[in-house]
């Protein structure tokens, strides 16, 4: 049997190699994003108040699942990244695809601090804090 300069069978190596790419390139489980799933606004987007007094536009709170960010009329695809727990919260980042007819690709940091989410996407704009909406009666 091949061996290499370490005295390692080609085929040990191998072996070793695959089940260290298979541990590094799984998905992390849902569980693990959990805390960042549900509706989550201002006090104005929970409410769904106008954005204009007297107008017919509400706000509109971010709803976070599994696979998808949606606000209003905006859906996003999402693949998520690993979540790191710190001294100062969760967090994680996804991967969002975002549109229909035109997809539009961004990076999405997710931050979860004191009950407090902040998105902050890739081109400058950071939404949050946001708080969990409750829920409709």
């Amino acid at each position: 049997m091949a061996e290499d300069s370490c005295g390692y069978s080609v085929s040990m190596r191998t072996a070793l190699l695959i089940a260290l790419l298979t541990v590094l390139v799984l998905p992390a489980g849902a569980g693990e994003h959990g805390s960042f799933f549900g509706t989550w606004g201002t006090a104005k987007q929970c409410a769904r108040v106008p954005l204009k007094p007297g107008g017919t536009v509400l706000s509109e709170p971010f709803e976070i699942g599994p696979e998808w960010l949606r606000q209003g009329q905006l859906w996003c695809m999402l693949s998520w990244g690993p979540v790191e727990r710190r001294e100062n919260g969760l967090f994680s980042a996804a991967h969002a695809r975002c549109g229909e007819d035109s997809v539009r690709q961004y990076f999405l940091g997710v931050k979860l601090d004191k009950g407090e989410l902040t998105l902050r996407w890739d081109f400058p704009v950071k939404n949050g804090p946001l708080n969990r909406c409750p829920a409709p009666n």
